[in-house]
């Protein structure tokens, strides 16, 4: 080991080598690398945690690239486009000698000019006096004189034009300049956002990342470390009566009660704690689907894993074995459900176009701010009558106006985060059911014999779009015998929103109903959307007349027939959220309407006391309460009567499990009976 000499006073003396790649400590095969890279002109890769030298790497590695090989980019105008200058490079260094030589030149174009204006200024100054003595005469003289003067004026008129002309010369301007430069630039780009150089692609996590990656809990103020398989797998432990099973590959999910997990995450480009709302966990051992976008972006899942998309416009899910080639893929960017060409795409054709004319003309307008009306209008190819409404009125065409009236309250772009988003999604499910929007667009509106739900319909618009009580709306009584109320609200502004966001229009019975993608990307826009359709389309049941059952719990739509089958997939999306929600339906069956040609399709809930309970709890009912009250009311009388009925089964003498099973009860739907419907009583056996 070498010794080091005891003469040094300070690190002063220490030679250092003036070469930065012979300053690197402790990376020698580093240094290796990045020597024969510069050599054969390669690129490389160095990765590594903070502090190992990465950056001081990269700038020796820029010193040791030959500097003969520096180039400067030159911008020339385009005389036949000025929005698309020449470019054109020369060896490092000579760019800024290019510029000084076209500088010179332009002033002495000028320089000759005024030479010769120069002598005929004095010419013009002499001749005055001249012309006085030689014809003897001071009326010629005046007339000399003034014309002298005038020509001085229009001379220095030209002087001051000619410097401005020589500001306006068509130099060239130096976009890269290398001037003395001795190395290849260098940018450090250490603590750059990862997503801002790689990106991000919008997916599941979990199978992201290999089963023994860390999660980064949040446990209390605690952060902790966990492998992703034993949080799972702890998890199912923990709520295994709460799993939901498919036999197909052992498939297993669970819903997370509120509060229960929180993981780092990012939200709003900062980290902070996200909720995880579900897991799920199967077996796979076929082949896995890799990913890549055009922008190199990876991504590797199992084929059946729902991939976020866009498609006209839409953000959709379909399953990763049947994206293709040109499927644009979302990334985490991407959280704007609508944005302002959604809204002007409600429009029609002809007013899209004039909308689409009318961001042009802004743009030339702000571009080239000496144009007048008419010129804008000969570039855009319209008429001089509709700039010059724009120009004079500045009255925006109908679908700017409505993106600007719901921009400035916050709703364009709409966000997947906005706070709103949950009474929208409450509303556009009301528009499913007992709601709507009419044919001619003239309003939003909600049918009920319950006066109060339509009143809370207005008030969740109003909170929705900052209106005040009962702007551009009323709410109207009808029946024969006044038994139902309507609200309306008439605002163009509110209906074009609702329509964007996927809202029906018209007569339903005539539509093709379809649930909006965005109502899935959360939870409770789920449980407000089928909490307003269920609160217009659930029939609620009674006691049947023998006293032992409840008649049927049942969700009904119309149709036409040949909307047969979009119905059947409406009511199947209905049934998955069912089941997320841990409620059970039998199935769908046709009956008749009192529409004329129309279908009634049903879907039958699943009678059980359990079951029935389950959905009181589980399912949120907008803008009903009068079925809420009527299905516990049934639901209470019919506990009553089997509560009443167990009890004397068992002071006859019947065993527990055998009168649960006359009674057609589980378990769970007794333990219910005799805990949440009335008080407890004794039974002797």
């Amino acid at each position: 080991m070498a010794k080091i000499p005891k003469n040094y006073k300070s690190t002063a003396d220490i030679a250092v080598d003036k070469n930065l790649v012979n300053q690197i400590i402790g990376q020698d095969q580093s240094v290796e690398i990045i020597k024969k890279a510069a050599q054969q002109r390669r690129n490389v890769l160095l990765i590594g945690e903070p502090g190992t030298g990465k950056s001081m790497l990269g700038l020796a590695l820029a010193e040791l690239l030959p500097k003969e090989k520096l180039a400067d980019i030159i911008s020339f105008p385009n005389p036949n486009d000025e929005n698309a200058p020449l470019i054109r490079t020369l060896p490092g260094g000579q760019g800024r000698n290019l510029v000084a030589k076209a500088r010179i030149q332009g002033m002495n174009m000028f320089k000759n000019q005024n030479i010769i204006i120069f002598i005929l200024v004095l010419l013009a100054m002499i001749a005055p006096w001249w012309v006085r003595s030689y014809y003897k005469s001071d009326v010629m003289f005046a007339a000399f004189f003034l014309g002298g003067m005038l020509f001085l004026a229009a001379f220095t008129i030209f002087l001051n034009f000619g410097k401005r002309m020589e500001g306006k010369a068509k130099i060239p301007k130096v976009i890269v300049d290398n001037f003395k430069k001795k190395q290849a630039p260098f940018y450090d780009a250490t603590g750059a956002h990862a997503g801002a150089l790689l990106g991000d692609v919008l997916h599941d996590p979990f199978q992201s990342f290999f089963i023994t990656s860390n999660l980064q809990i949040l446990n209390g103020k605690k952060l902790e470390k966990k492998e992703i398989q034993r949080q799972i797998d702890s998890l199912m432990i923990r709520y295994s009566n709460k799993i939901l099973k498919r036999e197909k590959n052992n498939y297993e999910a669970i819903h997370l009660p509120k509060n229960e997990l929180f993981v780092l995450g990012e939200t709003n480009d900062s980290i902070s704690p996200v909720e995880v709302l579900s897991c799920n966990r199967y077996d796979h051992t076929g082949t896995m689907i890799k990913l890549t976008t055009s922008e190199n972006k990876e991504l590797i899942v199992t084929p059946e894993h729902k991939i976020a998309v866009l498609k006209d416009g839409k953000i959709i899910y379909i399953e990763a074995q049947d994206i293709e080639a040109g499927h644009e893929v979302v990334s985490k960017k991407e959280d704007v459900i609508i944005d302002e060409q959604d809204i002007i795409n409600t429009y029609s054709k002809e007013q899209q176009l004039l909308a689409k004319s009318y961001y042009q003309y802004l743009e030339l307008k702000k571009q080239n701010p000496s144009w007048g009306y008419k010129r804008i209008a000969t570039k855009l190819g319209v008429s001089y009558g509709r700039t010059r409404w724009w120009w004079e009125k500045n009255s925006a065409p109908a679908p700017v106006q409505t993106v600007e009236w719901l921009r400035r309250i916050g709703l364009i772009p709409l966000k997947i985060d906005n706070s709103g988003l949950p009474f929208i999604a409450k509303v556009i499910g009301a528009t499913f059911g007992d709601g709507g929007i009419f044919e001619n667009l003239n309003g939003i509106f909600l049918s009920s014999s319950e006066k109060e739900a339509v009143k809370e319909f207005g008030k969740d618009i109003e909170n929705i779009f900052r209106l005040k009580k009962d702007e551009n709306s009323r709410i109207i009584e009808g029946g024969e015998y006044g038994h139902s109320w309507c609200y309306q609200n008439t605002n163009r502004n509110i209906i074009r929103l609702f329509l964007a966001l996927g809202a029906p229009k018209g007569n339903k019975t005539y539509l093709e109903l379809k649930i909006p993608d965005w109502i899935k990307l959360n939870k409770e826009y789920e449980d407000e959307f089928y909490g307003s359709f269920l609160g217009g389309e659930l029939g609620t049941p009674i006691i049947h007349k023998q006293g032992n059952k409840l008649t049927s719990l049942e969700v009904g739509i119309t149709g036409l027939p040949h909307l047969k089958e979009n119905r059947i997939s409406f009511l199947k999306e209905l049934i998955a959220y069912l089941k997320k929600n841990s409620v059970n339906t039998t199935s769908i069956y046709e009956g008749k309407s009192k529409t004329r040609d129309s279908i009634v399709f049903r879907l039958l809930i699943e009678k059980k006391m359990d079951n029935v309970i389950l959905f009181l709890m589980n399912i949120k009912i907008n803008y009903c309460k009068y079925k809420v009250e009527r299905l516990y009311k049934a639901l209470g009388k019919w506990a009553k009567l089997k509560k009443d009925k167990y009890y004397e089964l068992i002071q006859r003498g019947y065993g527990a499990e055998y009168t649960m099973n006359l009674l057609n009860l589980t378990p769970n739907s007794l333990y219910l009976l005799l805990n949440h419907f009335g008080p407890k009583e004794e039974a002797t056996t």
